[in-house]
């Protein structure tokens, strides 16, 4: 965060000051971390590493279909690879957050039989059948050890903070990211579940609130050289059949894809494949809703449009990382077949 020295303008650079920058953080690249790897490998070479400092990034896509899990997969990554993330959540409680984390890190240390989200809850409420505390009852499960003792290694490194319309305002974010930045040193990856949820100080109508929140996101990403990932929700017309969901489809404002940096939407990879392809698979494509599609619908530090496809596994709480090009023939049509 810059102050002003002198009376000099924090904002105005000299060239001069860029390329010692540059050169500085070359030579010591450990000193200046400038990307957040997403942890979808696909996804951080469509983005040319990751999320960048300084840039508004937004997620969208239809209802369940993941755009939370997704978010908090991102975040919990950012905090294995050592790096500060305060998560902003309108919509779960941390402790809700904590179960699909630890069941997503089962996930990863035992591929087969995981502990799932269902069976942490009933850990986490004593309602599993178990005794003793967390380690005890965790420890029955496939991975359930394992992953707590990950989980709480990253843990100090992850802040949630319950979020509410009525309390938490642009003021409160800029203020929540500052305390963390000063408590690690360093920028932290910022996420906003979700956007629409943001109010400004002022009483505003939607779209001109929503405009307002979208430009101080992208201000606060600026001034706190960190990139911010909020998830965006659909209006109307993203969310009924016949459309394919774009950013054009965000609800609130034009703003929302003027501002940002980088647009992604998250598909059913089952409505939007093309009619000849669940004609021709096997059980009509069911498999195909198995699957999302993540498409990199506006991207200004990389090549927009493209199109990665990952498995869902929701009873772990987390998509699998490694997904792959989508290789059949995509519509902006939604297709039914029956």
């Amino acid at each position: 965060m810059r102050v002003a020295i002198g009376g000099v303008d924090p904002m105005l650079t000299p060239l001069n000051e860029v390329l010692e920058r540059v050169d500085n953080r070359l030579l010591s690249p450990e000193a200046d971390v400038r990307i957040w790897g997403t942890g979808f490998p696909l996804l951080d070479d469509a983005l040319g590493g990751g999320l960048r400092a300084g840039t508004l990034n937004l997620l969208a896509g239809s209802q369940g279909e993941g755009k939370t899990t997704f978010a908090l997969q991102i975040a919990r990554q950012c905090a294995k690879a050592g790096q500060p993330v305060v998560f902003f959540s309108f919509e779960l409680e941390a402790e809700v957050l904590v179960q699909k984390m630890i069941a997503a890190e089962a996930a990863d240390h035992a591929p087969h039989s995981p502990a799932s989200v269902y069976q942490v809850r009933a850990a986490f409420e004593g309602t599993d059948g178990g005794a003793g505390g967390l380690p005890e009852r965790l420890s029955r499960y496939n991975g359930g050890l394992d992953a707590l003792a990950s989980v709480s290694e990253f843990a100090p490194r992850l802040h949630v903070h319950r979020s509410t319309t009525t309390s938490t305002n642009l003021d409160v974010i800029a203020r929540t990211i500052k305390e963390v930045m000063v408590q690690h040193g360093e920028p932290p990856l910022v996420v906003i579940d979700y956007l629409q949820k943001v109010r400004p100080r002022e009483q505003m109508a939607e779209e001109q609130a929503v405009t307002h929140v979208t430009e101080r996101l992208k201000d606060i990403a600026i001034e706190f050289e960190c990139p911010v990932l909020s998830i965006s929700a659909s209006d109307r017309a993203g969310l009924e059949p016949g459309q394919r969901m774009r950013a054009r489809n965000m609800k609130g404002s034009t703003a929302l894809a003027y501002e940002a940096d980088v647009v992604l939407i998250l598909s059913n990879k089952a409505d939007i494949v093309a009619r000849h392809h669940l004609l021709y698979a096997a059980n009509n494509g069911a498999n195909f809703r198995e699957y999302s599609v993540l498409t990199v619908d506006k991207n200004r530090s990389g090549r927009t449009g493209a199109e990665v496809e990952f498995r869902k596994q929701f009873t772990s709480g987390r998509f699998v990382p490694e997904g792959s090009v989508v290789s059949e023939d995509l519509v902006d049509e939604r297709v039914f077949v029956e």
